[in-house]
């Protein structure tokens, strides 16, 4: 009976285009947007070589020195920081500034450097500070050698910079604000669970279809047809998350560090809270099919939303503001368990996660069957 009863639900499962195209083609499309859309959020943070312009009048031609700091930070290699253009006045300088060619341009005058930008902005600042530093050196080697010439062989000491930082990271791996959106997007994928799980229950339940009559009359007990009918509607929306997460992590690159198979654990976890929702809205309301799958999408869209699908930083808020509602949020809880899987090697938050997921899914089941238990119909 199981196999009979296992195979068909699949077959039935594969056959329903609906819930296919909600729980596999759409995030599949949903993640390949996020990956156009948020691609570029983490190298916008990364430094670039800022683009700066001389003017070469005699000043600058005679300032060797000057000239020799400009090249150290214009060298090619990974400590680059400008790229410095010569301009033969500053009327041409100003062209270029107009046009955004470049983010500021300098002008020796009385051997003081002299800043000329359009905008006020991180480039432009990072410039200012370059020429701050430079001018408090040049003018301390002045007064060295005006009081003491003999320490002129010391003056090389000024240049040295020595940190007394060092720097760590308290996560694994680096900080991104992308892989958040495609954490939240595998949340509710588990959550479109519901859409199979609502599927079995309702095959059960004979005033809802003439299958569920039938099934209501025949034999078998209903336990066993409930239990195996799930189990194929989780066969099959697994299936549906491993593809999604092969997409994610193989064709879009996406990293979701380094225990996959604790990846692949909590998708299956979330899979079967996803189920249990949904077969707990289907036993559990008195609604027709449409209000039933309304219901279950509303609920797994504000679940998603509060797991930060739709706004960055949103679940963070949440659970500094109402940290009760973050913990009863089951998006939440998956999002935050890849979450600790990519950054954290300690896993206790992780498990943590999982065990609030399992007591969810858990009691989701347990008010299913009881449901499920009382129903009785007096005609068919």
């Amino acid at each position: 009976m199981f196999i009979n009863i296992f195979g068909k639900r699949i077959k039935a499962a594969l056959r329903n285009w609906s819930t296919l195209i909600w729980t596999w083609i759409f995030p599949i499309m949903l993640a390949t947007l996020f990956f156009f859309a948020f691609s570029a959020l983490d190298e916008a943070d990364l430094l670039t070589v800022i683009p700066i312009g001389i003017v070469d009048n005699k000043e600058y031609g005679e300032d060797t020195v000057f000239r020799s700091a400009l090249d150290s930070l214009s060298a090619d290699g990974d400590d680059k920081l400008f790229e410095v253009t010569v301009y033969p006045s500053a009327e041409d300088a100003g062209k270029a500034l107009e046009n955004q060619d470049i983010d500021g341009y300098i002008t020796l005058e009385n051997t003081s450097p002299n800043l000329t930008v359009s905008d006020s902005g991180l480039n432009q600042t990072i410039i200012k500070s370059f020429l701050d530093q430079y001018s408090q050196t040049e003018h301390a080697i002045t007064d060295i050698l005006a009081e003491n010439p003999g320490k002129a062989s010391e003056i090389s000491k000024l240049f040295d910079r020595e940190s007394f930082t060092k720097e760590i990271s308290l996560t694994k791996n680096p900080p991104s604000q992308t892989v958040n959106y495609f954490y939240a997007l595998l949340a509710m994928v588990c959550m479109y669970g519901a859409f199979q799980g609502h599927e079995s229950v309702s095959y059960l339940q004979a005033n809802l279809s003439p299958l569920g009559a039938r099934r209501t009359l025949s034999p078998a007990k209903r336990l066993p047809m409930v239990v195996y009918d799930l189990l194929a509607s989780f066969a099959v929306h697994v299936l549906c998350l491993m593809m999604l997460v092969a997409y994610i992590v193989l064709v879009l690159g996406v990293d979701f560090g380094s225990n996959l198979w604790m990846v692949i654990l909590t998708c299956g976890l979330g899979s079967l809270l996803g189920i249990a929702f949904g077969a707990l809205i289907s036993a559990a309301t008195k609604f027709k099919e449409g209000m039933k799958v309304a219901l279950i999408i509303t609920i797994t869209m504000v679940c998603s939303y509060g797991a930060g699908l739709m706004v960055s930083g949103i679940n963070y808020t949440i659970a500094q503001k109402l940290p009760v509602l973050s913990w009863l949020n089951p998006a939440a809880r998956i999002a935050d368990s890849f979450y600790c899987l990519y950054y954290y090697d300690d896993l206790s938050k992780y498990f943590l996660n999982l065990g609030i997921l399992a007591a969810m899914t858990f009691t989701m089941f347990i008010i299913t069957a009881f449901f499920l238990r009382r129903q009785r119909y007096e005609s068919i």
